[in-house]
């Protein structure tokens, strides 16, 4: 039997359900309550959308009412561009078919939903879900949505850290720190404590640079401040920051939990861009993590920007997945698009295109 709750408190979950998150916790911060919390507070119910979680024997998914243009009646993974990491929640003691049972306990509903959309999935992740889709009786189409670029670190020491990135980037870093040093312009604080204390003066310096750097206005600006605190309260919030002349001039948020170091937000004030502030606070931040929390891996992330190579060299892919239902008129229509869109792609795949390089392609099940 599937449990459905609507906009749930994250902060006072039914046991069973407590229990599928604190599981699900272990492997990522982005499963935990207070990740959900601030996420539908903050840009769910901003945008006026209907939270829903799922739950059955041992495994959930946390989903919102979505409308799309043209009036499909669909539901999406409670992630977005925000999102480094969603998935299927599940606990160690969940029972096989589980996943499966959810599904079909969310296609019963009524009126009946023509769509699922999912993004921000790892590759086993995405194989796990989709398998469990197609086996709801669901039509997929996955696709390619953005790289994350990480190093495993486990007993990685910052000396070797450096002696490993390349010589352009370490050139520049020490030229810079020395310059800025011998100037006596500059601080570096790292806010790396647990509970409340300090914390404002932390929001307070990440919202002056992120003001003054080229980001522009956030689309939901309570999100960050929220997760900022609420990392704070878990323990995991690392959040340095540069000042200059006692102007706070660039800030880093990062997150540490369970053995991984996600480098969430960076920002910096352009009037300082000849200082290379991004490069001196990356480097301090990343000698910080490696010597106090020593964790097993450092990402940076969700995208694929030139400079990440540069200091994390390993790339993970991860991806969308769109699922119709076509048991709906609506979804009916979508599962001949998907099954277009596949056949388009092994045409060209034919004509020596990879088909994860297709814009639109769906890339068959099992790939």
């Amino acid at each position: 039997m599937t449990t459905l709750l609507i906009d749930p408190d994250f902060s006072a979950l039914p046991g069973e359900v407590s229990h599928v998150f604190e599981s699900a916790a272990t492997r990522s911060f982005f499963n935990h309550p207070h990740w959900y919390r601030v996420f539908a507070e903050t840009v769910a119910q901003p945008e006026r959308r209907q939270v829903r979680l799922y739950a059955a024997q041992g495994v959930a998914l946390v989903l919102a009412a979505t409308a799309q243009p043209g009036g499909e009646r669909s539901l999406a993974g409670l992630a977005n561009y925000y999102s480094c990491e969603h998935e299927l929640l599940r606990a160690p003691d969940a029972l096989p078919g589980g996943a499966v049972e959810l599904l079909r306990g969310i296609l019963a509903e009524r009126p009946r939903w023509e769509a699922l959309r999912f993004t921000a999935l790892d590759d086993p992740g995405a194989q796990a879900l989709g398998g469990a889709l197609r086996a709801a009786g669901l039509a997929v189409r996955r696709r390619p949505a953005f790289g994350t670029w990480y190093e495993e670190t486990a007993g990685l020491g910052f000396a070797e850290y450096v002696a490993q990135r390349p010589s352009m980037l370490v050139n520049t870093w020490r030229r810079k720190r020395n310059k800025l040093a011998k100037a006596q312009r500059s601080a570096i604080t790292v806010f790396d404590g647990g509970g409340t204390d300090g914390v404002e003066t932390a929001v307070a310096a990440y919202e002056t640079v992120y003001r003054n750097s080229w980001k522009g206005q956030e689309p939901y600006p309570r999100f960050m401040p929220a997760l900022i605190r609420a990392a704070a309260q878990l323990g995991a919030l690392r959040l340095g920051v540069v000042e200059v002349d006692g102007v706070p001039a660039a800030a880093q948020v990062w997150i540490v939990w369970q053995g991984r170091a996600t480098i969430y937000k960076l920002a910096h004030d352009e009037r300082f861009d000849d200082l290379s502030l991004g490069t001196i606070l990356t480097m301090h931040m990343m000698e910080h993590v490696l010597e106090r929390d020593r964790p097993r891996e450092v990402d940076l992330g969700r995208g694929d920007d030139p400079y990440k190579k540069l200091w994390l060299p390993k790339r993970r892919q991860c991806w969308d997945l769109h699922a119709a239902n076509p048991r709906t008129l609506g979804g009916l229509r979508l599962a001949a698009r998907f099954a277009g869109a596949e056949i388009k792609a092994r045409l060209r795949s034919r004509g020596g295109r990879d088909m994860t390089s297709v814009g639109d392609a769906a890339v068959p099940a099992g790939r």
